[in-house]
Parts: structure tokens; C-alpha cells; sequence
């Protein structure tokens, strides 16, 4: 409640200084697009209507490629989004980088009908029966209008497995280099303001011509996070960057934040906005819900059946989007293939109970759900963190101020945003079994394993006035549990089944179990270092035994919300195959999906820069015909 309170207050300052700030006329949007955002580019309700190109879903990949596509200046493209403008639905909580944790938590409670589907997994027997929130962005920028806004790169050798299975050599790393280099506008760090550490970046990395995505480094730096970045490289872990096909050792992360005004960049704010700014669209047909694909008797897809929602008791209007040249999805992990088996494609049983016509039987849709699980122990610490600097309600003037006026302060960047990547080093991994070591081994050599990073902790009941907690949170980004997407309905308004079987796989449990300790080796660095108490206030000391370190992490795992591949890409004698490298469905004609969902497995870390790229590479090949 405390924490609520804080927020709202500083909420309410944000807008008094806002309005009496003295500069230039503000507007609710980047790139001043009041005019064509809010009409020329809408859509009309219940009036069907034909375009080259229909994309399901404004979110992250959907919002790239259909602004790719109307830049050609000779393609007609709408896009399908339930949602509508997260700077509107959301306020400030989506817009200021702080408070992007607020209602993507775990608890079932914790969701804000207008920005997010208030999913819910199936109760996880791996985690004691658990039913938790997952998090999915309804909004214009998807997921990218919701997440952390961590932006960073997959291996080299991740992207070469990619490569591999797919037969499809355009995936190696250094192919997919200029798209990941085009989506972006990088901002170099401010070197002034790492006088008590060091952001190491690489620019050639980047593009001087990318854009519009907007890269940087934040204009903070949270204090707990420089000692964290100490202990990380007294422990062995080097300090580097992750964008150039490295995830080994340590560093700052890069952040989707535009460091003019410390507002997130999203797919919305970067590439529709300075779409329309351009004045050739796209269409957007927000607050519509895509129902059914629709195909003709030949299996090719045609266009889409949708829905705009009325509001209190005024029933919905439902249209036709015809598509003359593709259909392209782009609606994400759950409701790509959600949305594919309501049209007839995905396996046939599943089709059959809800008496849906099996148009393309391919078992692998909703199969192979892939997810980045995580949990955290936490200490009292003598640092101030960026969590604590913007709840203490006594700073809430100052930075609402700094954050308005300069772009700066504890407001202005999401966490500490330093990040340690490993293979689990002995004695954690002399403890990992037979079975779990040659698991690991199929994975490319640098392929990380865990991945670290600090985060603010609310400051518990008990905790004398003053004091100050943070957690080390810690990340398996080498999970071998998979999960599914499956049916409880026959239509897109009933939610599907999410069933993501975190820890089903016993070397999940094991690497969670190493990270766990390996977390504990970390804060003794931290209270030897004095930042740090060296009593542990979660879980405890009294935790010690394998068993007793296990139910803990079934107790309190979350997901990062890294859903991906239950379409997954690869190749026509895969039975599991869903789309081929060129993201084209399997078994009808005119159909991609263009999303994480596509991916063939999900890469080490944060899948968001993949999902620009993997969206720049399918616009271009549509655009070149390849």
C-alpha cells in the first residue's frame, strides 16, 4: 500500500511540473503525431474493407514489419491490435522506465485490464500447484510497451544452432548483424555519469543509420549496481558488452529509453509513429480483435475475420480485413498459435473436440513453449538503489524534477542494469548430475547458463525506518523444460490453456539450485565489500539443503515473460514445424507468423532485439520477393 501511495504521489507531481514546466507545447505522443495518430490512420469499425497486407497484432514484430512494408510507398498495409496507446490506457506507469515492473508481476491480481490479457497459467505441479499472472502486452508496441526494456544480443553460437536447424545459413550471426544494427538509433553512454564505474559499449555494433528504435544507456546510475558490478569481476566475471555475440561476464545493459526525454521506446513510440509521421500509415485498427483467419477452398489465406469491442453493454461490430497479397502474425507466443488453431491449423485432435474444421494438421502449434524462469535471495543493504530513491516519499519532488526537466535521476531507468552472465562455475557445476552435464553439452560453447542482475526489494514491514533491501535475481537462460499452448474453447474469446511446466526438467531444477548458491557467493562479495548485510532476510540461513534450497524456488519462481516458439521455424521434414526460415506456415499459402513464436527455440536472455531483427529480415525479403 506504502509503495502504491508513493507512486501515486509521484504520479501527481509528474503532472503538476509537467504542466507548469516552461518549454515547448507537450504532447501525449513522440515525433508531436497528434494530428495523424489520432485520425488520419484509423480504421472505421464494421466496415469491411481490402488492403495489400494484414498484420495480426501491433506489438513488438507487427508494428515493425507493417511500417517496413508502407515505406515501400506502393503497399497498403492495416493492423490488428486489441489494444490501443499505452500512453493513454496506462499513463506514466508504461512511459517512465521506474515504474515498468507495476502490474507484470506474478500475482493474479496484479494486471491492468487495458494494457495486458490477464492471462493465467494452469496450476504447475512443479512448483506446487501454483497458478500465476502471465504477463502478455494489448497494446499498441506489444510487449515492448510493457517489458523492462533490457535490449541485447544472443550468441554467435546460438544463432548458428538457429541456423542449423532451420537450414537456413541467413541466420548466422553475422547475417543477421544489419538487422539487428537497423532497427536501432544508439546513444553512447554518458561517460560523466560513471565516474564510480565504467559502461563499457562497442559502437561498431551499431549503425549511424539505424533507427527508429531508440538505444541507450539510461541517464542514471543506481549506486547499489556499481557495487554489484564490483563484485561480479572480483568473483572472475569480466566486465564486457552484449551486443556483438558475447554473453560471457559482465556489464551494463543497454535499455530501449530515448535519452532526450528518459520516455521507453517502444515499436509504437519508434516505428509506427515515424510511420505516420511519414504520412503513408498504416491503417490501425486498434481496440480489434482478431477472430478467425479466413482461406479459401484452395488453402490460401485471405484475409481476417475481426471484432471492435463495445464498451459497457454495446455489443461489438464484426468485419472482414481482406488481404490481397498476405496475412501476416505477429500476435505472440500464446495467441499466435491461440489464434491458428481457432482458423484450422495445429494438430487435429485438438481441432476435432472443438468441432473446428482441420484445414493444415501441424502438431507443433502450441507445442515447444519455451520460457525464461527466475527467483532471487535478498539482504538489507547500506547502498541506496533506484527502487529505494523513488519510493522514499520524501524525494518525490526532486525526482519528478530531475526527471521532467533534465531526462535524469532514479525515475529515469528501470533498475541498476547490471547484468553477470556464466556457465555455472565449479564447485556449483561438480554438483550438477550425470544426465544435466550432458544436457548442457548440446548446447553451443557460449551459450550462458544463468544470468544475475540486482533489483530493488520492497522494504518489509518489520524494517526499521530507513533501511534497505535488494535482490539478486537469478535466471536459468539455459532451460530444457517445455511447455504448451493448447485449447479450452473454440474461439479467440475463450483463453487458452498456458501450460509452461517450468522445472519439469530435472536440469532446470539443478541449475536453479546452482544459481541459488552462486547468488549466495555473491552477496558475501557484497558484505565483504560492506554494502551489504550478510544475514540473508529471504530466504534465510536456515536454508541450506538441496531440498530445502528447491522448495524455496518452487515457492517464489516467476517468469520474466520470454515466451517463444510454439510456431516454431524449421525445416518441411520436422514434424513439429509450424513455419519454415522464411516464417511461411506449413500447408496453406499467403500465411506467416512473424513473432517470438516463430522462433525454432529460445535464445540465452531478453528475446527483444531478435524480434526486431527477425521482423527487419521478413519485411525485407517480402519487399525483394526472396
Amino acid at each position: 500500500m506504502m509503495q502504491i501511495l508513493g507512486t501515486l504521489l509521484t504520479l501527481a507531481s509528474l503532472a503538476a511540473l509537467a504542466i507548469a514546466h516552461d518549454g515547448p507545447d507537450l504532447n501525449l505522443f513522440d515525433y508531436d503525431q497528434r494530428g495523424p495518430l489520432l485520425g488520419t490512420w484509423f480504421g472505421i469499425p464494421g466496415q469491411n474493407a481490402t488492403f495489400d497486407y494484414v498484420v495480426i497484432g501491433g506489438g513488438t514484430a507487427g508494428l515493425t514489419i507493417a511500417s517496413r512494408l508502407v515505406k515501400s510507398g506502393y503497399l497498403s498495409v492495416a493492423v490488428v491490435e486489441a489494444g490501443g496507446f499505452y500512453e493513454i490506457d496506462n499513463g506514466d506507469l508504461s512511459v517512465v522506465p521506474e515504474y515498468s515492473t507495476f502490474f507484470s508481476g506474478p500475482d493474479m491480481s496484479d494486471f491492468q485490464p487495458l494494457v495486458d490479457w490477464n492471462f493465467l497459467i494452469q496450476p504447475q505441479e512443479s512448483l506446487g500447484n501454483r497458478t500465476l499472472h502471465y504477463p502478455r502486452g494489448k497494446t499498441l508496441g506489444g510487449t515492448s510497451g510493457r517489458n523492462y526494456m533490457y535490449y541485447h544480443r544472443p550468441t554467435i553460437g546460438s544463432l548458428h544452432k538457429w541456423a542449423e536447424e532451420v537450414g537456413d545459413k541467413s541466420y548466422e550471426f553475422p547475417s543477421m548483424l544489419p538487422y539487428y544494427k537497423k532497427s536501432v538509433h544508439f546513444t553512447p553512454p554518458d561517460e560523466k555519469l560513471f565516474i564510480n564505474s565504467t559502461n563499457i559499449q562497442n559502437p561498431e555494433a551499431f549503425s549511424s543509420t539505424g533507427g527508429p528504435l531508440e538505444v541507450s544507456s539510461g541517464n542514471f546510475v543506481d549506486g547499489f549496481g556499481t557495487w554489484f558490478r564490483k563484485a561480479l569481476i572480483a568473483l572472475g566475471l569480466k566486465q564486457t558488452e552484449f551486443n556483438s555475440g558475447n554473453l560471457s561476464g559482465s556489464g551494463y545493459m543497454t535499455l530501449t529509453i530515448n535519452p532526450i526525454n528518459a520516455h521507453r521506446s517502444s515499436s509504437e513510440t519508434s516505428f509506427l509513429q515515424s510511420t505516420l509521421n511519414s504520412g503513408l500509415g498504416p491503417v490501425v485498427y486498434h481496440k480489434t480483435f482478431a477472430q478467425k483467419i479466413l482461406f479459401d477452398n484452395h488453402r490460401v489465406a485471405t484475409g481476417v475475420q475481426v471484432e471492435t469491442a463495445g464498451t459497457f453493454g454495446i455489443p461489438p461490430v464484426n468485419f472482414t480485413l481482406s488481404a490481397q497479397k498476405e496475412v501476416i502474425l505477429s500476435a505472440g507466443a500464446i495467441q499466435s498459435p491461440h489464434l491458428l488453431m481457432v482458423s484450422g491449423i495445429g494438430p487435429h485432435d485438438q481441432l476435432f473436440r472443438f468441432n473446428i474444421s482441420c484445414i493444415s494438421h501441424l502438431p507443433g502449434v502450441g507445442q515447444n513453449l519455451q520460457d525464461h524462469p527466475t527467483a532471487g535471495t535478498t539482504h538489507r543493504v547500506d547502498v541506496p538503489t533506484v527502487a529505494s530513491l523513488a519510493g522514499d516519499d520524501s524525494l518525490v519532488e526532486s525526482n519528478v524534477k530531475q526527471y521532467i526537466v533534465n531526462a535524469t535521476g532514479p525515475l529515469s531507468i528501470p533498475g541498476p542494469g547490471y547484468f553477470g552472465w556464466e556457465k555455472l562455475p565449479k564447485p556449483y557445476r561438480w554438483r550438477l548430475s550425470n544426465e544435466s552435464i550432458q544436457a548442457l553439452s548440446t548446447l553451443p560453447d557460449d551459450w550462458p547458463e544463468t544470468v544475475y542482475t540486482p533489483l530493488g526489494y520492497p522494504q518489509p514491514k518489520n524494517a526499521s525506518a530507513g533501511q534497505i533491501y535488494a535482490t539478486i535475481s537469478f535466471v536459468n537462460v539455459a532451460p530444457f523444460s517445455r511447455g504448451n499452448i493448447s485449447l479450452a474453447g473454440p474461439n479467440m474469446t475463450t483463453p487458452p490453456i498456458i501450460n509452461p511446466q517450468w522445472l519439469a526438467n530435472t536440469t532446470d531444477m539443478e541449475i536453479m539450485v546452482g544459481a541459488f548458491n552462486r547468488s549466495r557467493q555473491i552477496w558475501a562479495k557484497l558484505a565483504d565489500l560492506g554494502v551489504a548485510d550478510p544475514v540473508e532476510f529471504t530466504p534465510g540461513n536456515n536454508v541450506t539443503t538441496y531440498d530445502q534450497i528447491l522448495d524455496f524456488i518452487r515457492g517464489s519462481l516467476t517468469t520474466i515473460s520470454h515466451g517463444s516458439s510454439t510456431c516454431k521455424m524449421g525445416r518441411k521434414d520436422d514434424p513439429m514445424a509450424v513455419v519454415d526460415s522464411s516464417a511461411r506456415v506449413y500447408g496453406v499459402q499467403k500465411l506467416r507468423v512473424v513473432d517470438a513464436s516463430s522462433f525454432p527455440f529460445l535464445p540465452p536472455g531478453a528475446p527483444q532485439s531478435t524480434v526486431y531483427a527477425f521482423a527487419e529480415k521478413i519485411a525485407e525479403e517480402i519487399l525483394y520477393g526472396l
